[in-house]
């Protein structure tokens, strides 16, 4: 079945796969032709990353393979196989059409609400194909089938994949229900890093538990996953590019850690233990507090400074009023004074000690839009720069 999803593109999973160099059939209904059917794409494969210029390779550059649908029989046919999906192009007004495969296998898939735990274990789960999905409304997980051959209760584990999902809308004041579910896929190899954030999120096979073992995530916690799902809320108009690209998206990690899976963040994350975090504060401070060193889990600090001193309802009163606001400068400077203004406002305490403390670049008018607030007197950052001082 295909639905429109607005403003972005979406892969609408088939349950079936593509063994390689085999040809499948899909055919679609005639009234369907014209109402932008022709703008749908078919795909086999979802490990989509281009490993082309890698220096060395663990599989073919290219897996994935598209074919667009002039009408209503399309043939399909790939080299590699893989999963078949149907690509519902963004602003589409195709409504719900039912689509007909021929000559394609079923594929482990768990649909919560929809497949029952009893088919899964009795038949889905042992299906030959070496690709599962486990769907639930906002995330879509891709597996290799051997992962899932053990998972006994899929019901569980997606029912804690809709909590953490609507802790990370919660988070970015978005609806809970997102416009099309993040996928997050395993491979051999992938383009960048150890995950990656995008459509989908890439992640190698060693972090398959991270996805689907459900004690293992109660007991360590899946940083990695949540750092890329908070990537993908992040927003030009209050990120500051070179510092905190890698910084911010660890607010939905702490978040979803601490509110989903009761563990604090100096537990989910080894460099948010105390120490860890007092000596990246004075390193810095005795740096001169230069803005080319605030990245990462040092600017990470001063969000997490933030937070602890006035809690989570600020990020999202700031994320949901970000959301209304036009003609934001894409200058760095621009964007720290503003949001130095708009989180000082909404905490009613002048920040701009604290931001400068942290060597953001407050310039006069912000002084002054603040200058009629009390200022917060239990701005951690004194402390530390009595201590380097002393």
């Amino acid at each position: 079945m295909l639905y429109f999803v607005p403003g972005e593109d979406a892969w609408r999973s088939t349950g079936l796969y593509l063994p390689p160099g085999k040809t499948a059939a899909l055919v679609f209904p005639e009234s369907a032709v014209g109402k932008h059917l022709q703008l749908c794409r078919v795909q086999v494969g979802c490990q989509s990353d281009d490993l082309s210029p890698q220096e060395s390779l663990c599989r073919a550059p290219v897996v994935v393979n598209k074919t667009s649908v002039p009408g209503e029989k399309v043939l399909i046919s790939y080299v590699w196989g893989g999963l078949i999906y149907i690509i519902v192009p963004k602003n589409s007004h195709l409504g719900t059409i039912s689509v007909t495969i021929y000559g394609a296998e079923p594929a482990p898939i768990y649909i919560k609400g929809k497949t029952s735990v009893s088919s899964w274990v009795e038949n889905l789960r042992t299906l030959p194909a070496p690709w599962a999905e486990l769907v639930t409304e906002n995330i879509i997980l891709t597996v290799p089938s051997s992962a899932i051959h053990s998972l006994d209760d899929p019901e569980e584990l997606l029912t804690l994949w809709d909590t953490v999902m609507e802790a990370v809308a919660e988070l970015a004041a978005i609806p809970k229900k997102f416009p099309r579910p993040e996928r997050i896929v395993t491979d051999v190899q992938i383009s960048a890093g150890w995950m990656h954030a995008g459509y989908p999120i890439m992640c190698h096979f060693a972090s398959t538990p991270a996805l689907v073992d459900i004690q293992h995530i109660k007991k360590i916690g899946f940083w990695g996953p949540i750092h890329e799902l908070g990537h993908n809320q992040q927003k030009s108009y209050w990120e500051f590019p070179s510092h905190t690209t890698e910084a911010t998206c660890n607010l939905w990690s702490v978040y979803v850690h601490e509110n989903v899976l009761k563990i604090p963040r100096n537990i989910a994350h080894e460099s948010l233990q105390p120490e860890t975090r007092k000596s990246a504060i004075e390193t810095y401070l005795k740096s001169k507090a230069k803005l080319e060193n605030w990245s990462v889990w040092t600017a990470l600090e001063t969000y997490l400074q933030l937070q602890e001193g006035f809690g989570w309802e600020p990020f999202k009163h700031l994320f949901a009023e970000y959301q209304t606001m036009s003609g934001i400068s894409n200058n760095n400077k621009d964007k720290m004074n503003l949001w130095a203004v708009k989180f000082s406002e909404a905490v009613n305490k002048n920040l701009v000690p604290f931001f400068k403390a942290w060597g953001w670049p407050i310039d006069d008018n912000t002084n002054i839009a603040l200058s009629g607030l009390p200022e917060w007197e239990e701005n951690p950052m004194i402390a530390h720069l009595k201590e380097i001082k002393a």
